[in-house]
């Protein structure tokens, strides 16, 4: 969950963004000028279209501000080079857009790509260098910001890690305070006494922020730690404790006015996400099976009667939302051989002879999904989330990576996080059947509107330039 600051980080750094766009559009037109190339027509126009990208893309990116400062070093790289990559993909859309729709030859399109080029290294700067620079101000409001801390020495070791990476934040940690008198492992923090005693200190020492390092021995005391903070105006944070047993980041929720921890955040529990999902659903396979699937159909079909006669549609059962099963429907690729008890679980490999050749060719551009469009508008599946696998495979995982089953409380996809970055096709290195079931949990996690409009743009291009796993 992320807290006030996050988000109004986040909020700065949009603003930011779309400054420095708007910013770099008019030095373009400056260094244009001093090129004496042609002019732009109507270029704050194209200054406000440029922003308005900008703003929609980082909706987009921007969702969960504080992971950010949790990745390491390259991490921190990879993730802005993909905010980039999006937030560029959307200006050239908007940008272009304007220019065909305005029909406005007067502007030279040199300068719109020169312009939209030269943006790409000036968003991967301010997309890396931002959050830094937020946490390095953050400490800075012209005061001192003491905090202390309350709890059992032997707990507090736990919180060792955080400590050192929350005095980051602008807070300087002045002491401890104890559930009883011990002189246990205090972090180097000097000893201030028991925690009966932290209201004379509070009265007569200036304190921000009281640390509450919940005992495993007993809890009696956190609420009069909690009056306390509230009478003297200290902000009070409690530590989780339980956050070591997991390796996943706990996520605070309430369900029926009770309050609790859950391993996972779930956006698409929200009535209101599900809807908005399923009408961008509707949106894009209505107009593709109307108008797309009947005219592929007739071609399918005309190869189909040249090199391997047979059904039009591959129909095969594959595990969706909660583990249900359901039709998938596909154009046929392979030749057709009726044979009841043959194992539908044997993949297609590279140079398989059992694919015909325009079959081949439908499978490496994806032509061979565009029936899935048909599962999409039944409810079955969904336009963009984790393939569906068959059950026997579905079966193999579920006991060889943990966290495999989480990808079925969504529905499955016609392209999902993992294809859209290529890995597809052929199981045979775990690494990679690992590396997609991680895309899929943080996909189910981290679900937004935006992230689905990126995945469909990437699969766009996996479908025009698809990948060596693509077979």
């Amino acid at each position: 969950m992320n807290n006030n600051r996050d988000n109004g980080f986040s909020i700065l750094h949009r603003i930011i963004l779309c400054l420095v766009v708007l910013a770099w559009f008019g030095g373009c037109i400056w260094i244009w000028d001093i090129w004496n190339l042609s002019l732009v027509n109507l270029p704050w126009n194209y200054a406000v279209v440029s922003m308005a990208g900008i703003m929609v893309a980082a909706f987009g990116t921007l969702q969960n501000y504080g992971d950010f400062y949790l990745k390491n070093r390259w991490g921190r790289i990879r993730e802005s080079f993909s905010k980039s990559n999006f937030q560029l993909a959307v200006l050239s859309f908007f940008v272009f857009g304007a220019y065909f729709a305005s029909k406005d030859s007067a502007t030279s399109r040199l300068f719109l790509s020169f312009f939209i080029t030269t943006c790409w290294p000036i968003l991967l700067l301010t997309n890396y260098s931002l959050p830094g620079f937020f946490k390095r101000i953050n400490g800075f409001y012209g005061i001192d910001r003491n905090a202390v801390l309350v709890g059992d020495t032997n707990d507090l070791s736990d919180a060792e890690e955080w400590i050192s990476n929350h005095s980051g934040n602008g807070y300087s940690f002045v002491g401890v305070f104890t559930t009883k008198n011990d002189n246990g492992n205090r972090n180097g923090l000097p000893w201030l006494g028991e925690y009966q005693r932290m209201e004379s200190y509070i009265l007569n020492n200036p304190v921000h922020q009281i640390v509450v390092i919940p005992s495993k021995k007993g809890t009696e005391w956190i609420s009069s730690t909690a009056d306390l903070a509230q009478k003297h105006g200290c902000r009070l944070l409690i530590y989780n404790s339980l956050a070591k047993e997991f390796e996943s980041r706990l996520v605070f929720m309430e369900e029926s006015g009770r309050q609790f921890f859950t391993l996972l955040n779930e956006p698409l529990e929200s009535p209101f996400n599900r809807m908005v999902k399923r009408l961008f659903d509707i949106s894009i396979s209505l107009p593709s099976t109307i108008f797309l699937l009947p005219i592929l159909m007739i071609l399918v079909k005309c190869f189909h009667f040249f090199q391997s006669s047979g059904p039009l549609f591959f129909k095969q059962e594959r595990v969706g939302l909660g583990g249900s099963k359901f039709v998938i429907w596909k154009f046929r690729s392979m030749e057709y051989k009726h044979n009841p008890n043959k194992d539908e679980s044997v993949q297609a490999t590279k140079d398989d002879s059992r694919i015909f050749p325009f079959g081949r060719m439908m499978r490496r551009f994806s032509l061979d999904e565009f029936p899935q469009f048909i599962n999409v508008l039944k409810g079955e599946m969904s336009l963009v989330g984790p393939r569906p696998y068959l059950a026997k495979h579905d079966y193999l995982f579920q006991q060889n990576y943990r966290a495999y089953k989480i990808r079925q409380f969504v529905k499955p996809g016609v392209t999902g996080p993992a294809q859209c970055r290529g890995l597809r096709g052929e199981f045979t290195d775990p690494d990679l059947v690992e590396k997609r079931i991680k895309l899929d949990s943080d996909y189910v996690s981290n679900w937004t509107l935006w992230m689905d409009v990126e995945i469909v743009f990437r699969t766009v291009v996996q479908v025009m330039f698809p990948p060596k796993s693509a077979y």
